[in-house]
């Protein structure tokens, strides 16, 4: 029960109600209203967030007023998880398990609400793995006794199985919108990856703001040169939109189209434990990313733990999973916008007041009320699939470069490309029985519990 008003830590500035291990903080009056944060989360939060439209269009059978209203439930979830639970990240995408999931379900499960049961099942599984280890406080233990080369399998499975989805199965996107969508790509690469451009960020502070911007610098040149090409036509719409929301729980809710069957928890359950791999990762990505910043804000303590959120994050999805079954969404952090946000939070007080209020005034306080504006989603529309695009072929390059450095030996590099192989290309169960063939028969790796928990590298969104 909310009772007193309390902080997670006694020189905190960002104040709150405590239920249980949480924090219920009301905007306005704990969180306060930063205005460049949450411009910055009008504009680039929604319109990524957009990018799985056309996935519930042409993958899950919805229309597009339907896949609107799932993206809101979906995203009203997230946004008010950050209110309700008060954990210090900016939560989003698990995004290396995206194109792992949608290969997993498109692949294996006809079009309709079998597919609606399976992201339900994968939902409340991610939320039972999460609980379970959170309550017996085997979390980290477990994280450091998987094998280098496991981890880095996972996460080169889901690069490979997003290049594969990019470049081989809708690969129609290049032959129909050439000229934007490689515009849109080389341009994002040039802004989030180039090394030249890097290290240009130290010395100009307006191409800084535009590589803080994410992903909105290839959405934004994909619009113009599609425009000037021919490749892009915009129809405005004016008003406001009202989401069939009724409509669209009767296809996709479990209360309206059944709960998923025991055998599909079990089918569900190894990608389920990816996911959690991933999650922890985030959770120590993020984690990090506030212990550097630190001391640059000793007036504004922040309270990092590990079991609570996982807690927070199962809560959520078994919400999402009734209500909005749309298991991406299920992170612990953005690791983007968490950077964006924390950058501006260490600048100082003038900045920034606190960390939490950044992130609310980010998430529109946890009501994303974007989604209800048509001229909005009339500009996003026409460049929706090139975002999709965009936002695959990024998540396969930052894979990538994080699973590369953690193998160390080439026998481990070896098991660990032929692992993200098998999980992207073959069924769960058959990449899992093929890595544990790899590990322990040809790399060697004997399973062995550590006292202290090692630090995995992050997965990054």
């Amino acid at each position: 029960m909310m009772n007193k008003p309390v902080s997670d830590n006694p020189n905190a500035r960002s104040s709150g109600w405590r239920w249980g291990p949480f924090t219920f903080r009301v905007p306005f009056l704990h969180l306060k209203f930063v205005p460049s944060q949450f411009v910055q989360g009008v504009v680039v939060a929604s319109a990524t967030s957009l990018i799985m439209a056309p996935v519930m269009i042409g993958y899950f059978g919805l229309s597009f007023e339907e896949a609107l209203a799932l993206l809101m439930l979906a995203n009203t979830v997230l946004c008010a998880s950050f209110v309700v639970f008060g954990e210090p990240f900016a939560p989003g995408m698990l995004t290396p398990a995206f194109p792992l999931v949608l290969t997993f379900i498109v692949s294996g499960y006809p079009e309709g609400p079998e597919r609606f049961q399976v992201m339900t099942a994968l939902s409340l599984s991610l939320a039972g793995i999460a609980l379970v280890f959170s309550l017996s406080g085997l979390s980290r233990r477990l994280i450091s006794a998987l094998p280098v080369a496991l981890k880095a399998g996972i996460i080169f499975g889901a690069a490979i199985s997003a290049l594969d989805r990019v470049f081989i199965k809708d690969a129609a996107l290049f032959e129909s919108h050439p000229v934007s969508a490689i515009t849109a790509l080389l341009v994002a690469l040039l802004f989030t990856f180039s090394a030249p451009v890097q290290a240009l960020r130290t010395r100009h502070k307006w191409l800084d703001s535009i590589c803080c911007l994410g992903l909105l610098p290839g959405f934004v040149a994909a619009a113009v040169v599609g425009v000037i090409a021919g490749e892009i036509q915009f129809d405005m719409r004016w008003g406001l939109f009202l989401p069939p929301v009724t409509e669209t729980l009767a296809k996709v809710s479990p209360l309206s189209i059944g709960w998923p069957p025991a055998t599909m928890y079990l089918e569900v359950l190894p990608l389920a434990f990816v996911a959690y791999v991933i999650l922890f990762g985030d959770f120590v990505t993020g984690t990090e990313m506030i212990h550097n910043a630190q001391p640059a804000r000793e007036d504004d303590p922040v309270d990092t733990n590990f079991e609570r959120s996982q807690i927070a994050v199962a809560l959520r999805n078994a919400v999402s999973a009734v209500f909005a079954p749309l298991f991406p969404y299920q992170g612990v952090l953005w690791t983007g916008v968490h950077a964006v946000v924390i950058q501006t939070w260490q600048r100082g007080q003038e900045k920034m007041s606190n960390l939490h209020s950044g992130i609310g005034s980010y998430y529109g306080f946890g009501l994303p009320l974007i989604y209800l504006c048509w001229p909005w989603i009339s500009l996003i529309k026409p460049i929706m699939a090139i975002a999709l695009m965009l936002t695959l072929a990024l998540t396969a390059f930052a894979c990538i470069m994080v699973a590369a450095p953690l193998v160390k030996k080439p026998l481990e590099m070896v098991c660990a490309l032929v692992i993200g192989f098998m999980l992207a290309m073959f069924d769960v169960w058959t990449a899992l029985g093929a890595a544990i063939f790899l590990l322990v028969c040809i790399n060697g790796n004997v399973p062995r519990w550590r006292k202290s928990a090692a630090t995995p590298q992050p997965a990054q969104d």
